[in-house]
């Protein structure tokens, strides 16, 4: 009985590592396709997909340049705005593009290896790659203009865009199966990241508005991540409310919730 016990706790846990391997194949080939499709769409390939968050940061940057305003220490107007924007990019991408996730991808879903979930995962990849090479350009030109380099924390740097992909990841899930059982909500789910786009801190500091708006503003991790990513790039970066751990906590809470309501709806997205 013992044997036989550990030969079907070997044989079960080597069925589960196929599993994963199965859905790590999954992921790669959808994200080959996805990465073909989103570069392939958009005249001038890799560099089109960039002009526009280039684009709004040179707008911005004009504007910014032009008043004067306050961006908390010595950070580069450049890089200051290149964080909000890409990071914010980022998470509205991820959501966005996972809304129509089912259905861009319906015929895959015909295969069961194929779930909803990986279809984000995917995206969120793509969308993650694609824009992180976008904010180090921006960070490498800046650089070499200025002749000097504006890094204090890399690991902070990177840390930022993993928990800004991380809730759009969440907030994508969440969004993709909201609209497929209520497709009445679908048009709500994307007037929502460009509320946020404000509340996030983007393109101006959110302390120099009174005191009683910052309620507005300290709830939204995603402005805890832009306003540690500027950190990282400038030690006298000026920053009140900012808070790494408040961060992390509510990423991990909104991806817990998120891989919930998908597991518990996973068989209503592919029946209906």
């Amino acid at each position: 009985m013992g044997a036989s016990g550990r030969q079907a706790r070997t044989a079960d846990g080597l069925r589960r590592l196929s599993g994963w391997r199965v859905q790590w194949r999954v992921v790669d080939a959808l994200v080959y396709r996805e990465l073909r499709t989103r570069v392939s769409d958009v005249k001038g390939g890799f560099f089109g997909v960039l002009i526009q968050p280039l684009g709004l940061i040179a707008i911005w940057v004009i504007f910014l340049s032009a008043i004067n305003a306050d961006r908390g220490g010595s950070l580069n107007v450049v890089l200051f705005l290149g964080s909000g924007t890409i990071l914010f990019t980022i998470f509205s991408q991820i959501v966005n593009r996972s809304i129509t996730a089912m259905e861009a991808n319906e015929a895959l879903l015909f295969y069961k290896p194929v779930k909803p979930i990986d279809t984000v995962i995917a995206r969120t990849i793509c969308e993650t790659g694609l824009y992180t090479c976008c904010l180090l350009i921006i960070c490498v030109g800046t650089w070499i203009v200025l002749d000097q380099v504006y890094m204090s924390d890399l690991g902070l740097f990177f840390l930022t865009i993993v928990l800004a992909a991380s809730i759009g990841f969440s907030t994508g899930v969440i969004f993709m199966t909201v609209c497929h059982l209520l497709p009445a909500f679908k048009q709500t789910a994307f007037w929502i990241p460009r509320i946020l786009w404000f509340l996030s801190g983007v393109p101006i500091r959110y302390w120099i508005f009174p005191p009683w708006t910052r309620i507005f503003f300290v709830w939204n991790p995603l402005m805890h991540s832009i306003e540690l990513n500027r950190k990282s790039m400038s030690d006298d970066y000026f920053t009140p409310d900012a808070n790494l751990q408040y961060a992390i906590t509510c990423s991990i809470v909104l991806f817990t919730v998120s891989l919930w309501i998908y597991y518990n709806n996973e068989r209503k997205l592919l029946t209906q």
